[in-house]
């Protein structure tokens, strides 16, 4: 999840928060409730108390229906909910009431890209990047709509002008390693991973870049080690991960275990023609030459279906060779 940080949140103490709570708790007369105020909004979200935030940010903006600050800080909590649709609705709000808010078009801009609008993310960007040419996370965040958009090159040109303006965390790193290694820059892609992983050795994304860079490198056991990682932090957002691992494994000759990964990654993605293309290796590597070819089958159906004439052809040398009995050799 893409957790959102105010830019510019000021210092607020949770203490004016805890002492009307405790003075609730205890019985306390309270002939009337304080209104709520932005700055306890703030507080509750600087805390990560984000359905506290939320709920305060409803009362404030009920009294105060023009404050754009409001909105964008609402829907922020809301994003870091993964509430996309209602947070959108927030930021739309705020820049209706100001569309000057440079601050509202990154943060939308990032909401439009988790909603898979690549479009309307990428006008959000360009729009922040105009009114502040100088925002860090503007650059960062457009690179992240390039990269979606597989523009790597003009990803990496606005990744270097985020780091060369400040950003500096694992994942900028770890996003820039990814794109250096789509567009052929091996060396640099390893330098910017190991610095991602250096500033956070559990970084999913320097983990999954590494380890994409280590399998083009032929460097099977460290990409295993890494996508076993990255497949342990989170397992139920890793399906892409088992699809690669098993791939992997196959390389090195463990089809038992090829299998189990490849497995597992079918079930939660059953049409990718992929998948059933590897699992046929790991299928045919321990000797079970129907199931091979069956996946096989299955794969070209796929490949034929999505307009990739090249890899359904190859699928059928490959159809070939298992019923010839001869090796098949994966690329």
């Amino acid at each position: 999840m893409l957790i959102r940080f105010q830019a510019g949140l000021v210092a607020a103490s949770l203490a004016v928060v805890l002492i009307a709570t405790t003075l609730h708790r205890a019985g306390a007369a309270t002939p009337t409730a304080a209104p709520a105020t932005f700055e306890q909004a703030q507080a509750a979200f600087k805390a990560r108390s984000y359905r506290d935030a939320i709920a305060l940010l409803d009362a404030f903006i009920a009294e105060h229906p023009r404050d754009a600050r409001a909105f964008v800080l609402r829907g922020d909590a809301k994003a870091n909910l993964g509430q996309n649709d209602a947070a959108l609705k927030d930021y739309n709000s705020a820049i209706t009431i100001d569309p000057e808010y440079q601050y509202a078009y990154v943060t939308r801009c990032e909401t439009r890209l988790q909603l898979d609008d690549t479009a309307g993310a990428l006008t959000d960007c360009n729009d922040a990047i105009r009114l502040d040419p100088n925002d860090a996370l503007a650059y960062e965040d457009r690179g992240d709509v390039q990269f979606e958009r597989e523009a790597y090159a003009v990803a990496l040109t606005d990744y270097d002008r985020a780091v060369a303006l400040g950003r500096s965390g694992a994942y900028i790193y770890a996003a820039r390693c990814d794109t250096n290694r789509l567009v052929g820059n091996r060396d640099r892609a390893a330098a910017d991973c190991e610095k991602a992983l250096t500033l956070d050795p559990k970084s999913r994304r320097g983990l999954w870049a590494r380890a994409r860079l280590e399998i083009l490198q032929r460097e099977y056991p460290r990409a295993i080690g890494d996508l076993t990682s990255y497949i342990t932090l989170n397992e139920k957002r890793s399906d892409t991960a088992y699809y690669f691992r098993g791939l992997t494994y196959n390389r090195i000759g463990s089809y038992k275990l090829a299998l189990t990964d490849l497995e597992t990654y079918l079930g939660r993605a059953p049409n990718d023609p992929d998948g059933y293309k590897e699992r046929a290796v790991a299928r045919y590597g321990l000797g079970d030459k129907d199931g091979a070819l069956a996946d096989l089958s299955q794969a070209q159906t796929g490949y034929r279906k999505d307009g990739q004439t090249a890899d359904a052809d190859l699928i059928g040398t490959w159809i070939a060779a298992v019923r010839a009995g001869t090796p098949i050799t994966p690329p």
